[in-house]
């Protein structure tokens, strides 16, 4: 019964007939290493692709980055600048990112204004009444009153991208509610700062006057030559304004004892 040949012995028999004895044991151990690295070599197999149209390396952006470009965008020439081409050459990426996180155009600034509206609605912690239990209403009033025409709650590149959205609001029917929602908030709020220090009944109508008294000053004095002491002129004027009545009352109740 033949003997069964280990490898190396195979190649020496195949060899000797192929070529008689012009080999030698090193030709074939060149053989034998040829063949185990083929037998090891690993052929590279396809990596599975990931979702369709995925960005890569520097276009790998968060949909936050979108919103920041927008909001410059929105700096330099208002809403008219959204676009997506112009948006994806300032972030200097390709169209593909943007619909990897925004199915179209209008879907991105709907939620560009939920943010806007998220963040003014968060703001307003800073304007409740009661923040500080060791503060009079008036004391509390001149506290909210000097956020709202010197804080960074109106700071200049904030109110003109709000102005900006009350712009867009006028032909915009979802921004439209959204600022709705953010006035009525705004104006609610300060309703019940100022209950303590007017008329009963008088709140909300004063709370309007002065919400639009801060919006009308922050658009006409905001960055202009001397507008920073014409609104801190009007913060203080107003403020007099609201203590007005209640001095008026303390007089009245010292002539009454006099008499």
């Amino acid at each position: 019964m033949a003997a069964v040949l280990d490898t190396k012995s195979q190649y020496t028999c195949v060899l000797s007939i192929v070529y008689g004895n012009r080999y030698d044991a090193g030709f074939v151990r060149l053989i034998m290493l040829s063949r185990d690295i083929h037998r090891n070599h690993k052929m590279p197999t396809a990596s599975k692709p990931g979702r369709r149209g995925r960005p890569t390396g520097r276009a790998v952006l968060t949909p936050q980055d979108w919103f920041n470009a927008a909001t410059d965008a929105i700096l330099e020439g208002g809403f008219d600048q959204l676009r997506v081409l112009p948006l994806a050459k300032r972030l200097k990426v390709t169209r593909g990112s943007f619909y990897w996180h925004f199915e179209d155009l209008p879907q991105f600034i709907r939620q560009f204004l939920d943010q806007w509206q998220a963040q003014r609605m968060k703001g307003l912690r800073y304007w409740q009444p009661g923040l500080d239990p060791q503060l009079s209403p008036e004391q509390e009033v001149e506290r909210v009153l000097l956020l709202m025409f010197e804080g960074p709650a109106v700071e200049f590149k904030r109110m003109k991208v709000e102005f900006a959205i009350r712009d867009f609001a006028q032909r915009d029917l979802y921004a439209r509610d959204i600022v709705a929602a953010v006035d009525e908030a705004r104006v609610e709020q300060t309703a019940r700062l100022l209950e303590p220090l007017v008329a009963d009944g008088s709140a909300r109508g004063m709370a309007m006057i002065q919400y639009a008294t801060v919006l009308g000053s922050v658009l006409l004095f905001r960055g202009q030559l001397g507008g920073e002491r014409a609104l801190q002129t009007i913060r203080q004027q107003w403020q007099a304004l609201l203590q007005k009545p209640k001095v008026v009352t303390e007089h009245a109740d010292t002539g009454a004892k006099a008499r």
